[in-house]
């Protein structure tokens, strides 16, 4: 299967089932259009406590204005509700989305825009006594066009049901306990839920240590351990981001600092070597931590980078609101140059293992894992470097995630170039 043909067969691919927790959602061709379906399981269908959930369901969401709730109308035949009929639009599932584009979660405010939007619409909804109770990858969809979130059933509605293991199956890590074991559910239920979604969110690119605390508590066994509400959660989530990029800054202006100023030593013509007597060390005078001392030119050209490191610890720890915004900048924007060259180098060379006319030529399942592969290695080395320049997390994706696409737009233009001209060759033979 060659590059071409793998992408038809993944445009073709959108339009069969793909499996939700309570039945599978597809599109059908009708008088010339696609209309969106969801068809439930028959060991639902033919449930008669299911299908007054359904119709009760259809009329309390028609009173949700909300554009991230997604309407419908049932599909009954002799036996019941065998179907929905969803709104159009053009929808994949979170999990789709992520493995077609999984350098998706590094684009710009992809993560802050979906965890926001599920909170704002879950909010609502609690306002109405309704819960969705399972946010699993499979049964949150997105629409296509834009990568917005948008939700279809809610859990909360089936509660009645005696079982709720036929109605969540498969994705019961993603169900809190309380509604599993004994089929009740209120507002922490849904948290539990949500920030199972947002561990997930971060799979690839590993959970932000300063977000492990607040999934731990959100994932408490005891409801009454997690947080009141997923607006609770949220604003965790912000002020614990919030605390830590307060108590890193200092940080990393001094790093970035002491990175350029070892490249530009570095950088200086060799001299010849001359022997000299090693001066006695003598540390920095507190008199030169005075109010418009600059390290960087007032120790002169002779200091060594231990001693203009010291003295630029010493003084951002004196009074870190005296550190040259001008400079910071400047020094971020040497320390984003450096990443963005030698991060840019790795990526050619590691997405060349999958762009390229032997894996091309590879059936689905095996293009499928070795981009996976390839993924996982282009996070190591985004992390590594990243380290190695000082640069954020977030500014290490964002980078990352420009390079990458840029790289992947180009070896697919070649590889097609490369086609072209083959079946050209063909064609003269």
């Amino acid at each position: 299967m060659n590059y071409e043909e793998l992408l038809e067969t993944r445009d073709a691919r959108q339009t069969n089932k793909v499996r939700l927790p309570y039945g599978y959602f597809y599109k059908r061709l009708i008088d010339g259009k696609y209309s969106n379906f969801v068809e439930f399981h028959d060991e639902l269908s033919d449930n008669i406590a299911f299908n007054e959930c359904i119709r009760k369901q259809c009329e309390a969401l028609s009173q949700i204005k909300n554009k991230y709730q997604l309407r419908f109308t049932p599909n009954e035949g002799d036996d019941g509700i065998y179907a929905v009929a969803v709104e159009p639009g053009n929808y994949l599932t979170i999990e789709q989305l992520l493995n077609d584009s999984p350098a998706i979660v590094a684009k710009g405010d992809f993560m802050e825009s979906v965890v926001s939007d599920l909170v704002n619409l879950t909010t609502e909804l609690h306002q109405q006594g309704i819960q969705y109770l399972c946010f699993s990858p499979n049964n949150v969809l997105a629409r296509k066009s834009d990568n917005t979130v948008r939700l279809l059933l809610h859990g909360s509605f089936f509660l009645p049901l005696k079982s709720q293991e036929e109605m969540f199956d498969g994705v019961e890590d993603y169900v809190a306990p309380e509604v599993m074991a004994e089929g009740k559910a209120d507002d922490r239920s849904d948290v539990y839920s949500l920030a199972k979604f947002i561990d997930y969110l971060y799979a690839s690119s590993g959970l932000p240590f300063e977000l492990k605390q607040v999934i731990k508590k959100a994932t408490s066994e005891n409801p009454e351990d997690r947080y009141a509400s997923v607006q609770d959660l949220y604003k965790a989530m912000k002020n614990r981001r919030n605390i830590r990029r307060t108590g890193t800054i200092a940080a990393v202006a001094l790093a970035i600092a002491l990175i350029v100023v070892g490249l530009f030593f570095e950088m200086l013509p060799n001299t010849e070597p001359v022997e000299f007597v090693k001066p006695v060390e003598e540390p920095v005078e507190e008199s030169l931590l005075d109010d418009g001392f600059d390290p960087l030119t007032e120790l002169g050209p002779d200091a060594d980078s231990a001693t203009i490191a010291k003295a630029i610890q010493d003084y951002m720890m004196n009074d870190s609101d005296r550190v040259d915004e001008k400079k910071m900048r400047e020094f971020q924007a040497k320390a984003e140059q450096i990443f963005r060259k030698q991060y840019t180098k790795a990526a050619d060379v590691i997405l060349s293992k999958i762009y390229n006319n032997e894996r091309m030529n590879n059936n689905e399942k095996n293009f499928k894992a070795t981009s996976e592969e390839v993924m996982k290695e282009l996070v190591q080395k985004q992390r590594e470097l990243a380290a190695n320049s000082a640069l954020s997390d977030e500014t290490a994706q964002r980078i990352a995630s420009e390079i990458i696409e840029q790289l992947t737009e180009k070896k697919k233009a070649e590889l097609s170039k490369k086609s072209n001209l083959g079946f050209q060759n063909d064609n003269q033979e």
